[in-house]
């Protein structure tokens, strides 16, 4: 069985969570100039073919085309992604700290030589390639050194030193609480299109009885038997949620915005990598690594189902 968060996507190969598409990730640049910096970019997709260990990104800060206004996608090699760090509280550092500064839109990599006055420091650059080799930042601008290294950050960050207040602050509009109906006779539910975890679609559904150990009864609203009645199956409750609550998108959907698709009689997770010209059709990227097109009408924000409350992710970010 895979680890939660997971999805296949063929030949034995899996994405971690900070490389599904829409996650927000830093990408070491090997362009000259940009040697020695982690920059900001969102993960669009796996580069085809879907073993490749390159992935296709949009940068957040880098590589603005003067003439559209637009920044193009990029393809990167695994090696050079890492997830974005969690922030963090403002602290003091001492001589020797290896620290990371923010510069030219880009975290640089370096030493603290010289503590000053006024919470500000004296940085000396790792990078053979930025002139000068020392500046002054203060605080605010600089953050301790870590290694993204076997699917951890080296070292660990303490939960003393996160900013929770940031953190929170960005969570809780998006949470939506709604209590779970009791899983009756005759509650209208949606469940998940296999039991591995991944959850790559739902399935609208009624419950027809419990049958013990957290398990119900089940039959589909749209997947049919060939008598026309709806196919039966018996499920368990993980794979069990309310039907989700509306949330209208009047005008269009944006790049990069959570979605779910109505494909095949259910609703399959994806994120919008192209807003067509009619501004009523959408390129999308499923979590079956599938590019397809979609009318807004097929379209609905996606949602989790997390400890009895729904959660909408904000636009852009984490598939």
């Amino acid at each position: 069985m895979s680890q939660k968060g997971k999805y296949t996507i063929g030949l034995g190969i899996e994405d971690p969570p900070h490389l599904q598409p829409g996650s927000r990730v830093e990408i070491k640049p090997r362009g000259f100039g940009y040697r020695g910096a982690w920059f900001s970019a969102i993960i669009i997709k796996r580069d085809t073919p879907i073993y490749s260990n390159h992935f296709v990104v949009k940068f957040t800060d880098l590589y603005l085309d003067i003439n559209t206004g637009i920044r193009p996608l990029k393809k990167m090699s695994i090696v050079f992604i890492r997830p974005q760090p969690s922030p963090q509280r403002p602290r003091k550092f001492k001589i020797g700290d290896n620290a990371d500064a923010y510069h030219m839109n880009g975290w640089w990599e370096g030493v603290i030589v010289v503590e000053l006055q006024d919470d500000n420091y004296v940085f000396l650059f790792h990078s053979e390639y930025q002139w000068p080799k020392c500046l002054v930042f203060g605080v605010s601008q600089l953050r301790l050194h870590r290694t993204w290294f076997g699917g951890y950050w080296m070292p660990p960050a303490l939960e003393s030193e996160l900013d929770v207040e940031e953190v929170q602050r960005e969570e809780e509009p998006t949470k939506i609480t709604m209590e779970m109906e009791e899983l009756s006779e005759g509650a209208l539910v949606e469940v998940a299109n296999d039991e591995d975890g991944f959850n790559r679609a739902w399935f609208a559904a009624i419950i027809v009885k419990p049958v013990g150990n957290n398990r119900y009864m089940i039959q589909y609203d749209t997947v049919q038997t060939e008598d026309d009645t709806g196919l039966g199956k018996e499920m368990d409750i993980l794979q069990i949620r309310p039907r989700p609550p509306d949330i209208p998108v009047p005008d269009q959907f944006e790049m990069l915005d959570q979605v779910e698709a109505l494909y095949k009689g259910g609703w399959w997770k994806g994120v919008i990598i192209n807003v067509l010209s009619d501004d009523s059709k959408y390129q999308v990227y499923l979590a079956t690594h599938e590019e397809m097109e979609f009318k807004h009408s097929n379209l609905r924000l996606h949602q989790d189902w997390v400890h009895g409350k729904w959660t909408k992710p904000s636009p852009g970010v984490h598939l």
